[in-house]
């Protein structure tokens, strides 16, 4: 058995300081991140499955952004952060991460261009029914 470093435990604390240094600055680490847009992405794309919760929170959105685009700002940010209030509750506890976290899901969904279809298609719809 050897007595130099480990570099499993070396990599393992380096990740540790990473997300600690990413939660202090109001952040979500990188993996953690894409792991929300991926499901967010997913949870999106069959609107008809979306809890009625949920679905009341978006039609909210929609109502209160009718005749927006699709855009970033502010449909696509007020949108998500109502999907990942109901999709990470802990997350809806710390607003100014929440905003920023749904801020960056939104951009990242609406650059893919097969997402940004699903998230207009999604958007279509919602501002339909709340009308």
């Amino acid at each position: 058995m050897s007595s130099g470093p480990d570099p499993q435990r070396a990599r393992n604390a380096q990740h540790q300081e990473s997300q600690a240094s990413d939660e202090s600055r109001g952040e979500l680490p990188p993996d953690m991140l894409r792991e929300v847009v991926a499901e967010t992405s997913a949870r999106l794309a069959t609107p008809e499955y979306i809890d009625p919760a949920l679905r009341a929170a978006m039609l909210e959105v929609a109502r209160r952004f009718a005749g927006q685009p699709m855009t970033v700002d502010p449909a696509g940010a007020a949108l998500l952060e109502a999907v990942l209030r109901y999709q990470l509750p802990l997350l809806a506890e710390r607003q100014p991460l929440l905003s920023r976290t749904a801020r960056v899901v939104a951009t990242s969904l609406l650059v893919d261009p097969e997402a940004r279809l699903r998230v207009e298609h999604l958007w279509a719809r919602l501002v339909e029914d709340s009308a």
